[in-house]
């Protein structure tokens, strides 16, 4: 018999890691997809999802919360899966006594409340023992937030790290007289966007890619600035290519303001290794040490950069200076991360 998977995505199902997920269980599982968006379009995963339950609306009203959850929990007390994935524990709480009655329940946990409050490990362990009780399996994206989980926690986790899709055909890099950056996925003003501001202000020729979500009001006054491209929702493969293409560096640089920021564990990193493309980070992410040692991006000595038109100089001077390993393209992607989601289901 074919296993069934119910997969809840507070997303319209564009998200990087979802698409990957949604891809890779149902080659093997009969998966119905809980997804919320205004838009059907970015639903790039539809030949990977049996049945789609879509809730129509705007993820910050109250109202499309309310039918959202109302969805997932008819569901979740109507039907008995072989296993519920969740993403992050926004979602296991709103539904908590709910999951009790599921065979298996698989926490996605890459953005934990916890760590953004800096209670990493056993900080707080009654709480967290009280929240995590319904959980058989939690995932994480690398062994620095394996070991930011409580003890009792780590006996059942597996990493899945957020490797893209090998990128077989690179397209030639094409370099403009100016530098040009591009700056996409989740798009905030402490995760990019206040760092290109500052760049467009300091560098007059600079050049701004940008897609993804657009999280706050200064963001979606970026993507309107005159030296900006606005890319719209792109789904993976795209952005890679067009990075690949166009882009003298991926922006990816967290302001140091709490244990989630400072230990993320940004998919840019390996997109940069399959485009070719040197990220920009800043030094207090943990991750970017990584980056140092395999030479794959500009690492910032701090979140906010002294001298910004300095800055603009130095990247533009050492934008064609970073040579890549081209075994690490064949070592960071999703195929060999992918077992590990397959093994919490039990595939």
């Amino acid at each position: 018999m074919i296993p069934r998977i119910l997969y809840l995505s507070f997303n319209d199902g564009s998200d990087m890691r979802v698409n990957k997920e949604l891809r890779t269980l149902g080659r093997g599982a009969r998966v119905s997809l809980v997804a919320v968006g205004q838009d059907l379009s970015q639903y790039y995963a539809a030949d990977s999802v049996h049945t789609l339950h879509f809730v129509t609306g705007n993820r910050k009203s109250s109202g499309t919360l309310f039918r959202y959850f109302v969805t997932c929990a008819r569901l979740l007390l109507t039907q008995r899966y072989d296993s519920v994935h969740i993403i992050n524990e926004p979602q296991l709480l709103a539904l908590w006594p709910l999951f009790f009655f599921q065979k298996r329940v698989v926490l996605d946990l890459f953005d934990s409340i916890f760590l953004r409050k800096n209670r990493p490990g056993n900080r707080s362990k009654w709480l967290k023992r009280l929240v995590y009780a319904p959980v058989d399996r939690t995932l994480v994206t690398d062994q620095n937030r394996l070991g930011l989980l409580p003890d009792f926690l780590k006996k059942q986790a597996l990493v899945v790290p957020n490797y893209p899709y090998e990128l077989p055909d690179l397209p030639r890099k094409v370099r403009s007289p100016h530098l040009t950056l591009m700056y996409y996925g989740w798009l905030g003003e402490l995760r990019g966007t206040e760092t290109a501001r500052e760049l467009l202000a300091a560098d007059p020729d600079l050049h701004l890619l940008m897609a993804g979500w657009l999280a706050d009001d200064t963001s979606r006054a970026l993507s309107q600035h005159p030296r900006v491209t606005w890319l719209g929702v792109l789904p993976q493969a795209g952005a890679l290519r067009i990075a690949a293409g166009q882009a003298d560096y991926i922006l990816c640089v967290y302001a140091p303001t709490n244990d989630n920021n400072i230990n993320a564990s940004p998919n840019k990193i390996y997109d940069a290794i399959q485009t070719d493309t040197p990220v920009i980070i800043n030094a207090e992410v943990k991750v970017s040490d990584f980056v140092k040692v395999n030479k794959i991006g500009f690492v910032l000595d701090q979140y906010r950069p002294a001298d910004y038109i300095s800055l603009g100089k130095a990247l533009f001077s050492q934008r064609e200076s970073f040579q890549f390993d081209v075994s690490l393209r064949k070592i960071y992607t999703w195929k060999n991360a992918e077992s590990a989601l397959l093994t919490a289901h039990g595939l």
